[in-house]
């Protein structure tokens, strides 16, 4: 038997947004963004989906004798007209638990569902790129259109794999009449393994914009600046680090060893100093 919606409160929201976020996400920024709405709108609990059925014995995490189980929370904010939901992907019965996310949607009357993922890229950090949005619907393209956002592309896994399960769960959205688009940042591979706190800020930025969030954004630029001036020391003391920077901006190939070289070093740096 698989796990069911647990709610936790009855708030009224009058047609508010949804913003869907997966733990393990490239440079981490389901965690971040979900966690940044949470924290700064003060998002109160709204359900939870019970694991049971969805998820496998690899999805618990022991660590330090404490045990982790899956979790999928939602959250609400009266004030904001907003949803928000962080969860492990499931492993097993996902149309079934995409249902019962899509049931918390159509309960609420959601108007417009967002769903953010990172993808990984050979780019600097220093060089802005265009997010990608897939769309459930074409009247979702001039609400997202814009600089920097590119809705022509239809971004599709590669041959034999599964697809995404956000790309799963935009489609199952448009049969149940939900406008939803997934969201894809790019993110440099090097900070792929981190949080990509430069790209975090730059999606929240997008979500205050096209939500009409009253969100307050300091904590998110502050956290970038203390990337990038990480970033900038570790360039400012390598040759080959600037070099392979350089390379990025310059839209120039990096060999497979040098590559590997600038991820080495991100990886040192990051986790010498966090």
């Amino acid at each position: 038997m698989t796990g069911q919606l647990k709610y936790s409160a009855a708030p009224r929201l009058e047609r508010p947004l949804m913003v869907v976020a997966w733990s393990g996400e490239t440079g981490n920024l389901g965690q971040r963004i979900i966690g940044y709405l949470n924290d700064t709108l003060q998002m109160a609990k709204l359900a939870d989906i019970e694991p049971g059925g969805f998820f496998g014995m690899n999805s618990v995490e022991v660590s330090s004798d404490l045990v982790s189980f899956p979790e999928s929370v939602l959250r609400y904010s009266e004030k904001a007209s907003l949803i928000t939901m962080y969860s492990d992907v499931p492993a097993y019965e996902v149309p079934e638990f995409l249902k019962l996310v899509l049931d918390v949607a159509a309960r609420y009357g959601v108007s417009q569902l967002v769903l953010v993922n990172g993808l990984p890229v050979m780019a600097s950090h220093n060089t802005p790129s265009e997010l990608i949005a897939n769309l459930n619907t074409p009247l979702l393209k001039e609400w997202l259109s814009g600089d920097g956002v590119n809705t022509e592309i239809n971004y599709e896994s590669p041959p034999g794999q599964r697809p995404p399960i956000s790309s799963y769960l935009i489609w199952e959205a448009r049969q149940r009449g939900i406008e939803a688009v997934s969201l894809w940042v790019p993110v440099p591979y090097y900070l792929a393994p981190y949080t990509d706190e430069v790209g975090a800020r730059r999606t929240l930025a997008f979500l205050r914009e096209k939500l009409a969030l009253a969100l307050d954004l300091d904590g998110a630029v502050d956290a970038e600046q203390r990337l990038r001036e990480q970033l900038g020391a570790l360039r400012t003391g390598s040759a080959d680090v600037d070099r392979a920077l350089t390379m990025l901006e310059s839209n120039m190939s990096l060999t497979e060893y040098e590559a590997g070289q600038l991820a080495a070093a991100v990886r040192e740096k990051i986790g010498q100093e966090g």
